[in-house]
């Protein structure tokens, strides 16, 4: 089981990135049984807002090492996995082993 928190800032996190993480979230069970199925991975999403929620002794350690710029921080069954300025598509596509295709209207 991978256990996959992801913690950002509403003032600087992109609309894109929190609709990857809410699209995976959002999974119903037999999509998740189809990816495990196809993967062998199971997998929990939870996306949190820092100033909103009780944070992780490691994430108030980065915080305060790195600051706001910490921002965005990924957190995988309770380690740091990535922070700072990275590929929301690339992690998931590291993670969950999927691609992620974006499509942007203009």
């Amino acid at each position: 089981m991978k256990k996959i928190s992801y913690y950002y800032s509403s003032e600087n996190e992109s609309e894109i990135n929190l609709e990857i993480w809410k699209s995976l979230q959002s999974h119903n069970e037999a999509a998740r049984k189809l990816h495990f199925d196809w993967t062998g991975i199971v997998y929990e999403i939870q996306l949190k807002e820092v100033g909103k929620v009780d944070l992780p002794e490691l994430v108030k350690v980065l915080l305060d090492k790195k600051g706001m710029k910490a921002l965005p921080i990924l957190v995988v069954n309770e380690e740091v996995y990535k922070y700072g300025e990275f590929s929301v598509a690339y992690a998931v596509e590291e993670l969950l082993d999927v691609g992620v295709s974006i499509q942007i209207e203009e």
